[in-house]
């Protein structure tokens, strides 16, 4: 009687020890996801299209990490919990730069507000464009994904009255792209050899100093190896600042976050990326579902001899991106 009240007593024991263990080795392995992608994301490891795709969730991978620690103090797994919190930690030190402004003096000379729109092929709603543009009194406005009829519905909206410069290369589906301005352009070629057309002028402004500034649209990297291998070619030809020369600035469709270091690549050449100088680097540019939330890939990058005033993003409806508007200070 003894041994079969002492086995009936065990039987309930095991299964709690099993669903203990289950629970542990699920959050475990949330975890070890989170490491490995926290290791991509600090060795600047673009491997593939999937892992190219993960690291611009830097952002909520972030909050995955602290809702990881915190249901891992509730279940009392300690090492789990102190695991995932530092890696939570560790992913929002990258991320607290973008909320602070750097705080340095602007040059003192003139000031030009650029706008960069991305049009997803021709769908956004033109007047909403055009009165964007007049509301940020942008001075150089930059397209993508321009098709023909776009730039009619955008001129039969009012763009030549607004912005009677252009450099226009209109074409069907994505590969179109425009600058547009109040003052005079001169067309010159700084990206060759891209997927989609991106134009560059000089604009002739009225001080001393003039820019020039090209149309990005880098392909986008997560439809397959290819594509991938395609928009780190686009970025590595995207023209490096000249010191000597006239100041640049690279506005549009990068098709990449500040955590892609294929983008770092490019800001290292001597740019900056004027949503970030101004505390405004997390402002999400681009969502579509189902493919995924939202997040910042439309940048405008100046020449680091050139201060950032100001960045707006403005919701821009018929279009999967945002506008994104920036004020940009010359030197005197």
């Amino acid at each position: 009687m003894t041994w079969g009240l002492d086995d009936a007593l065990e039987e309930p024991r095991e299964a709690p020890v099993r669903r203990r263990r289950w629970v542990t080795a699920v959050l475990a392995l949330f975890v070890l996801a989170l490491l490995g992608l926290c290791v991509l994301r600090l060795g600047g490891f673009d491997l593939n299209r999937y892992t190219t795709a993960a690291i611009a969730l830097t952002p909520y991978l972030a909050a995955a990490g602290l809702l990881l620690a915190f249901l891992s103090l509730v279940l009392r797994r300690r090492l789990l919990t102190f695991t995932a919190l530092v890696l939570s930690i560790a992913f929002g030190f990258l991320l607290i730069p973008r909320y602070l402004a750097d705080g340095e003096p602007l040059p003192t000379g003139q000031r030009v507000r650029v706008m960069t729109a991305n049009l997803l092929m021709g769908k956004a709603d033109a007047p909403t464009v055009i009165r964007l543009a007049r509301d940020a009194k942008a001075d150089v406005l930059v397209l993508q994904e321009l098709t023909p009829q776009a730039l009619n519905a955008l001129d039969a909206a009012g763009l030549p009255g607004l912005l009677p410069h252009r450099v226009a290369q209109p074409a069907g589906g994505t590969s179109g792209s425009a600058i547009l301005a109040k003052v005079p352009l001169r067309q010159i070629v700084l990206v060759q050899g891209s997927f989609h057309d991106q134009p560059a002028a000089v604009v002739d402004l009225s001080g001393n100093t003039d820019v020039e500034i090209v149309s990005v649209h880098a392909y986008p990297p997560v439809l397959n190896e290819e594509g991938r291998r395609r928009w780190q070619a686009d970025l590595e030809a995207l023209p490096s600042s000249d010191s000597k020369g006239r100041p640049r600035i690279l506005a549009g469709d990068f098709n990449a976050t500040l955590d892609h270091e294929a983008l770092h690549g490019v800001m290292d050449r001597g740019y900056w990326d004027s949503a970030e100088v101004v505390g405004e680097g997390m402002r999400p540019t681009w969502s579509h579902f189902p493919y995924g939330p939202p997040v910042t890939i439309d940048h405008v990058l100046v020449d680091r001899r050139l201060g950032v005033a100001e960045v707006k993003v403005y919701d821009l409806p018929g279009s999967d991106h945002n506008a994104v508007v920036a004020e940009v200070a010359l030197p005197r």
